[in-house]
């Protein structure tokens, strides 16, 4: 009972779960040595994680937006460039009042990139607009042990009646960068070797905690379409090559444990392609971010006990939480369409692709959490000398173990293979994962009481009680103004935990000493 010290009422607490809209617009102009646009074929947006800076009420978050911008020219070849922007937004944290700010605050960030609208406005110019919804869930610590007034210097007679509960933490690492290189030559062939665009994704099959640091272990995959140029007037069809980089490091993460559940997440950031000859020379910038959770044990007061005295209380309910699953997983999609439902030709030859996925819906269900999602594959197809793009949706559903209430997710695909075949088009991908888990449970407990004098109550110089069903040790002493303590020596009973139902078991009358 008295492990009550202040510290011990200290919990870590969401004060923040939001959601909302960001919308971006840029103008874009490419440089004069690009060729011309003729035909805009995809622009494909990759945020960067943001940093942020919490103050006046308010997180402020800003970060780089690269757009992968895809076209034809005039001469009908392909042609690619990256433009990078810049994007902010903030979210006001009205709520940070109640919490202890100088044990600082952890900030989760989950991007995800919605729908982009471009258009070309010059022979170089285009303006994109891009809405992405950003979810912000914050945690911080907060004391949750009751103020007492009225105790006239008696502290040390003051009894709490506590009871211990389990409580989660999330840990959220530092972001670490990482640089990769690879050195590959294609397929022999006649002409000159030209990069046409590059686009990579994070797998992360391998995540787990450690002393202050996540260990990730996962590779870099990089899909690149590639030309050869003979300087022939008829265009040589573009190929795609995929390279897979390995690659094993840590995310400092302090406060982090073996015993700890975590997962992580990636972004390919600047990809830098040198080609000489048949050679080409990949260097890799990636970023990589990692988050924890684990359980706590507090003690929460929920009564208190002054010999004397009788406490008026106020109660308020709590929202604490439990850590669920938490981690990295993947699994397979496979899909298909006709190609002339998609509008497509049937000698349409499928070039280069890549894919997203969104997690539309998630519910508890015996025992599991059920996600529903989509993946969206965007090919791109040739059909006599002409380019175009077709998109298609293949509905997937996965299970995580254990029922949540909440789900943080991160989802991607780092693998995506588009065949066509059968008068369809097929897509076969891995989708990856990058959950959290919580459930959420509401408990009563003490947040303010008041001392006051109680009246004398007449006593027997021996006095029997006979405890009624359900009373505790502690409702007894309480109604005699005795300490649960020296009730309990006066009737050989244990005081460990006195407001606990099983305190009074088989115990037919108490002496009142």
């Amino acid at each position: 009972m008295e492990r009550n010290e202040e510290r011990n009422g200290r919990v870590q607490l969401e004060f923040t779960d939001k959601t909302q809209p960001v919308e971006l617009a840029a103008e874009i102009t490419l440089p004069d040595y690009r060729s011309e646009i003729s035909r805009l074929l995809w622009v494909r947006p990759t945020f960067l994680p943001p940093t942020h800076f919490v103050g006046g009420g308010k997180a402020d978050f800003s970060g780089p937006v690269r757009y992968n911008i895809l076209y034809t020219g005039p001469d009908g070849a392909l042609y690619s460039v990256d433009s990078e922007q810049d994007y902010a937004f903030s979210m006001p944290l009205d709520s940070l009042a109640d919490f202890d700010m100088a044990d600082g605050v952890e900030l989760s960030a989950q991007l995800y990139p919605d729908a982009v609208i471009s258009r070309v406005t010059g022979p170089r110019k285009l303006s994109v607009r891009c809405r992405m919804h950003v979810r912000v869930q914050g945690y911080g610590v907060k004391n949750l042990a009751p103020r007492i007034k009225g105790e006239g210097g008696q502290a040390e007679q003051l009894r709490r009646l506590c009871d211990v509960i389990e409580n989660g933490r999330v840990l959220i690492g530092e972001d670490t960068q990482i640089e990769l290189s690879d050195q590959f030559e294609p397929d022999a062939g006649e002409g000159e070797l030209r990069l046409i665009c590059a686009n990579g994704s994070v797998f992360l099959p391998d995540v787990t905690a450690s002393s202050d640091a996540v260990r990730c272990r996962g590779e870099a995959v990089i899909s690149m379409l590639l030309c050869r140029e003979s300087g022939d007037e008829e265009q040589a069809q573009p190929f795609a090559v995929t390279r897979r980089i390995p690659f094993e490091t840590e995310v400092a993460a302090t406060g982090m444990t073996p015993e700890c559940d975590a997962r992580a997440m990636g972004t390919v950031g600047d990809i830098g392609v040198t080609v000489e000859q048949d050679s080409v020379q990949l260097n890799v910038q990636l970023t990589l971010c990692a988050e924890g959770q684990t359980e706590e044990s507090a003690l929460l007061c929920r009564d208190v006990f002054l010999p004397g005295t009788r406490a008026e209380c106020q109660m308020r309910e709590e929202k604490l939480w439990r850590a669920g699953a938490c981690g990295n997983r993947n699994f397979s999609v496979s899909g298909e369409r006709l190609l002339s439902e998609l509008g497509l030709p049937a000698d349409a030859a499928a070039l280069y692709s890549f894919a997203d996925a969104e997690i539309k819906e998630h519910r508890a269900e015996g025992g599991r959490t059920l996600l529903n999602g989509e993946m969206h594959t965007h090919t791109l197809y040739c059909r006599e000398g002409e380019y175009g793009v077709a998109e298609l949706s293949v509905p997937f559903r996965t299970v995580l173990e254990g029922e949540a209430d909440d789900v943080s997710l991160r989802c991607c695909v780092p693998v995506c293979r588009v065949s066509v075949g059968h008068d369809a088009l097929r897509a076969d991908a891995e989708i990856q994962l990058a959950f959290r888990c919580r459930k959420y449970a509401c408990v009563k407990l003490l947040c303010e009481a008041t001392l006051v004098p109680a009246s004398p109550m007449p006593r027997a110089d021996l006095e029997i009680c006979y405890p009624t069903s359900g009373e505790t040790l502690w409702d007894v002493g309480k109604r005699y103004g005795i300490s649960p303590d020296a009730l309990a020596d006066a009737n050989g009973l244990s005081a460990d935990a006195p407001g606990d139902a099983d305190s009074l078991r088989d115990v037919r009358y108490l002496l009142i000493p």
